[in-house]
């Protein structure tokens, strides 16, 4: 079953998070990832999908996400959670 990273963030700025969008979009997904999602939900927030086939491969996600906020980027909050994947459509078809 796939597992998935939830990741609300909080930017001091509108231009980081858009400098993070910008960067994510050149540098990512992450590896194993097979859907990412990032989502501006207000003008310093955002939110991550992220989907990896493993418990594995989310941890390794983790790291990547973790370095690359500390050391690329100011990111006032970053709050992660994680989960069982229960119900994946894609392209209005249900992925198993």
């Amino acid at each position: 079953m796939s597992v998935s990273n939830v990741t609300m963030f909080e930017f001091d700025t509108s231009e980081e998070l858009q400098e993070w969008s910008d960067w994510y979009r050149d540098n990512g997904p992450f590896p194993n990832n097979t859907l990412s999602l990032f989502v501006k939900t207000g003008d310093t927030s955002a939110l991550g999908i992220s989907v990896y086939p493993d418990e594995e491969s989310r941890v390794e996600a983790d790291g990547h996400r973790d370095a690359s906020a500390e050391s690329k980027f100011s990111v006032r909050e970053i709050v992660p959670l994680k989960g069982k994947v229960l119900v994946h459509f894609h392209e209005g078809k249900l992925v198993e």
